[in-house]
């Protein structure tokens, strides 16, 4: 490819086609994976990631040479991703990227697993590939946020994660610079997701929907099919369209190669499954009840204080279901003080319904603290705790545990097993995580997948 002065839509495809990936960048991308393929695991079980499997079946009926794992199902790559996105996301637990704002790894990792299998890739590929995409995802998500998700409405997950999905397909399929180019541009047409669906089986549809779209653009690609080259940057392009801060990539696309955000930023690993917002007002909260030993039946009152995007995401204060309580301060602050720090058991409808839980939401407040808006999103907290015998606790957070650098192989290991056994034995279980420990060794990601499906 011949590469224009700015021209960053080929910047990044050359990139995306030639980048040698540095080792400890590829440390990253195992940790993401070992994280994505467990909540992927106990997500299957969930009644959206049910509904897009029956729906796929429809559609696939004949079959593939790619895995859904915690089941038995084999398909084609394109619902192979679009299924495995969406169950890595029905839970809320995958993580996060404070530069992108989305949730990379369930569409990155669902739509490298699909095209791995496709190919038979050894996983290194597919760890490179997974930088590929992560770091292209974080380009757009320069130039676009905070405008792009904060103000305007667009999650993400799907509006950013499509392309990083496409990057990372085009990666494993071998593409060039100008094929990888053409597939960006085709994933820039297929990018969605509206935040206004954020509490509904919706939001992981948009991850599912980011991981097939970006497969299909990559396959395409592949067969020749072309994009406009200015689909993403052009007047009436991708950034234009999906008003962002900023219309230009020349500067954020300039040190690709050189800087690598995956480094300097890392991967956020959610220890709770429930909304990103939560989880430093949940740090603050779980201290002080546990240096406190306050109980339930102690507490009088709750306010947090937050930066001002928290209240944009935390939009049920009463909720009625499962999904919306994983998008509600209210009730994770008051089943963190009944039942204890949140776990996959206690998002349901009898959890929100219990009494004890009932009496303590409308005791719970959100304010955004501007003071707060200078640090990266989602990671300020100060929760100030009224006790009924008077006393008045306070307890910051800068950050949450899970967030790059606090992070141990212990919760990772506990959390991967705690996920994995929803659908696999104990022992299949620690097989796979056996596997996943040391990923690189596997010449081909087919011999992995093998042992997270159920016979």
């Amino acid at each position: 490819m011949n590469v224009g002065v700015g021209d960053s839509t080929a910047l990044m495809a050359e990139f995306v086609a030639d980048a040698s990936i540095p080792p400890e960048a590829r440390q990253w991308a195992a940790i993401a994976f070992r994280d994505t393929v467990g909540v992927m695991l106990a997500g299957s079980r969930e009644p959206a990631a049910h509904m897009v499997r029956a729906v796929a079946a429809d559609e696939d009926a004949a079959g593939g040479p790619c895995r859904v794992p915690g089941t038995a199902i084999q398909t084609g790559p394109q619902s192979a991703a679009f299924v495995n996105g969406v169950a890595a996301h029905a839970l809320d637990y995958d993580d996060m990227c404070f530069v992108s704002l989305a949730h990379p790894s369930c569409a990155l990792v669902p739509a490298l697993l699909a095209t791995g299998e496709l190919v038979s890739a050894p996983v290194s590929l597919l760890l490179d590939a997974y930088v590929a995409g992560f770091e292209i995802e974080c380009r757009l998500g320069n130039v676009m946020n905070p405008r792009h998700y904060h103000q305007r409405g667009w999650h993400c997950t799907s509006s950013i994660g499509t392309l990083g999905a496409a990057a990372a397909a085009a990666r494993v399929l071998g593409l060039d610079g100008v094929r990888t180019r053409h597939a960006l541009g085709i994933a820039a047409s297929s990018a969605c997701g509206l935040k206004e669906n954020l509490g509904t089986m919706v939001k992981p549809l948009h991850a599912g929907l980011a991981a097939r779209n970006g497969v299909m653009a990559a396959q395409l690609a592949q067969r020749g099919f072309t994009a406009s080259p200015h689909a993403i940057d052009g007047p009436q392009g991708y950034l234009a369209a999906m008003d962002g801060e900023r219309r230009s990539l020349d500067d954020a696309v300039a040190d690709l190669g050189a800087r690598w955000e995956i480094l300097e930023t890392g991967i956020t690993v959610k220890l709770y499954p429930s909304c990103a917002a939560t989880h430093p007002p949940l740090d603050a909260l779980v201290a002080l009840t546990q240096r406190e030993a306050v109980t339930a039946a102690d507490v009088d009152s709750i306010h947090v204080e937050v930066d001002s995007m928290t209240p944009r995401l935390l939009i049920h204060p009463s909720p009625a279901t499962g999904l919306e309580a994983k998008f509600s301060l209210p009730f994770c602050a008051a089943a963190a003080l009944v039942y204890g720090p949140p776990d996959l058991t206690m998002f349901d409808e009898d959890h929100i319904r219990n009494p004890a839980v009932q009496a303590l939401l409308p005791r719970v407040t959100l304010r955004a603290n501007p003071a707060f808006d200078s640090a990266p999103p989602l990671s300020q907290a100060r929760v100030t705790m009224r006790l009924r015998d008077g006393r008045e606790l306070v307890h910051a957070s800068d950050g949450a545990r899970g967030y790059p650098g606090r992070l141990t192989d212990d919760e990772l290991a506990a959390k991967f097993v705690g996920c994995a056994t929803a659908t696999l034995t104990a022992a299949g279980a620690g097989a796979a995580w056996s596997a996943l420990r040391d990923l690189e060794r596997i010449a081909n990601v087919r011999d992995f997948t093998a042992l997270v499906a159920v016979p």
